[in-house]
């Protein structure tokens, strides 16, 4: 390790230093958003080498990374130095506050902070009006209510949300659930990425299910096919519908009965003309709508015609199925 530049030893100060990868402590933990290195930073760093410091606490027996990891990584396999600013000694919670500001100006997405928030949940005599202050999160708000539901999830579950694959708006439902059936559900999420619509719809109709049934979320899972349409080489679009609709099926076998009823009795009814009829309240009434588009006084004509036909026949129940006549 060689000193580059040694400054004044105040806080607006730091010293500059040289070390190698291998002579540097790259693992801490606070390193929590760490990628590999972009193909476009790779570039730039072989073309025209470094031109920020890494950030290091360098009060020990060799630098501890505090900030900088693609930068470090990119280095090492460009087999060169690494120009480090030193820090000072740094406690944990400071140096992950450290590695925070160094990506100051960037939009935090909801599974970064899940990422930071469990690093610093772990330290003790964490000042944490100082950590949401630096993360920019507002200490009342929902979006920090449901990153500490999902804290009390497994630490696995935070890849799932780094993918994308299920919103952290589903903390609240998560929560709910048993070790075994949070283990369940991962089969879910594994390789398709869920709207936050379907995804708290999937989930709570799963959670109804299970209470009503006294069954477990693996047992629903598999009697609802899942194991099946995932491996049927559907697209992810298709796989998802097909999976709320089977989930949505045991969880409202009498309304899923009235629906397909109703759709069947559409299809007899209107089979031939240009009306469309549906129920427009999920069955909550006994309401249907009838609507058709025109484009001339014929047209009009003819859907009369129509309409009058449909009226006429005997098969309607099945479009009223409260009752009524």
């Amino acid at each position: 390790m060689n000193t580059v530049d040694t400054l004044p030893r105040d806080p607006a100060c730091a010293a500059l230093l040289r070390c190698r990868a291998e002579d540097m402590d790259a693992d801490g933990a606070w390193l929590f958003w760490s990628n590999p290195p972009s193909p476009a930073l790779y570039r730039s760093l072989k073309d025209h080498g470094q031109l920020v410091p890494v950030l290091v606490d360098g009060k020990g027996a060799r630098p501890v990374l505090v900030a900088g990891a693609a930068r470090v990584v990119a280095l090492a396999e460009l087999d060169r130095e690494i120009l480090c600013m030193d820090l000072g000694l740094l406690s944990a919670e400071d140096r992950g506050l450290a590695y925070v500001q160094s990506n100051a100006g960037a939009e935090l997405s909801d599974g970064q902070l899940v990422l930071a928030l469990r690093y610093f949940n772990a330290l003790p005599d964490v000042n944490m009006e100082r950590v949401l202050e630096t993360l920019g999160i507002e200490a009342r708000s929902k979006r920090l209510r449901l990153i500490r539901s999902w804290l009390t999830l497994p630490a696995r579950w935070d890849a799932l949300l780094v993918a994308g694959a299920v919103p952290l708006a589903c903390a609240d439902v998560l929560e709910a659930f048993a070790a075994d059936d949070l283990e369940a559900l991962e089969a879910l999420f594994a390789t398709l990425s869920w709207s936050r619509g379907n995804a708290v719809n999937v989930l709570t109709w799963i959670r109804e299910i299970r209470a009503r049934d006294g069954v477990s979320v693996a047992q629903v899972l598999e009697d609802a096919g899942l194991r099946e349409i995932l491996a049927a080489g559907l697209s992810p679009k298709d796989a998802m519908t097909r999976i709320l609709h089977e989930i949505r099926l045991r969880r409202y076998p009498v309304l899923s009965d009235m629906e397909r009823d109703f759709i069947d009795t559409v299809r007899r009814v209107s089979a031939g003309t240009r009306w469309r009829i549906v129920q427009p309240d999920v069955f909550e009434s006994n309401a249907v709508e009838l609507s058709v588009r025109l484009t001339s006084p014929d047209g009009l004509r003819a859907v009369s015609a129509e309409l009058a036909r449909i009226a006429a026949r005997e098969d309607l129940d099945s479009l009223f199925p409260l009752g009524g006549k």
